[in-house]
């Protein structure tokens, strides 16, 4: 089981700024003497975003799964990011890329209907 996944970013506010939108709830953590970095907490995994110059990862794609594709994919386009990849019928699920052109794969979690529109993250 993965525990956590740090990403690097240039500006972690602009990166979470989209993560934002997709429900993560961060807060800022120091560990030591190291970097300021956000973290969010979804279940059993962290997300991290610490500050980085190099921040190219173009082998990584993020899962995220929400209660409500459309509300998440309307928050998106709302924000003016691009869908990579659209829902599809009979595919509840679109692709947006953050700020530092990592993948994010958002599907709608069908597990837990109890209510759609809280736009609760799980990662």
């Amino acid at each position: 089981m993965i525990s956590f996944v740090t990403i690097f970013a240039q500006d972690i506010e602009r990166t979470a700024a989209i993560y934002r939108l997709l429900g993560f709830e961060f807060v800022t953590e120091q560990h030591g003497s190291g970097p300021e970095h956000l973290a969010c907490a979804g279940g059993a995994t962290v997300l991290e975003i610490y500050p980085g110059k190099d921040v190219a990862s173009p082998g990584i794609m993020i899962g995220v799964n929400v209660a409500n594709l459309d509300h998440a994919r309307a928050r998106m386009l709302a924000a003016g990011i691009p869908l990579w990849r659209d829902a599809e019928p009979g595919m509840r699920r679109i692709i947006v890329k953050d700020p530092e052109g990592r993948s994010i794969f958002v599907r709608e979690d069908l597990s837990d209907a109890s209510d759609g529109d809280d736009g609760r993250v799980s990662i």
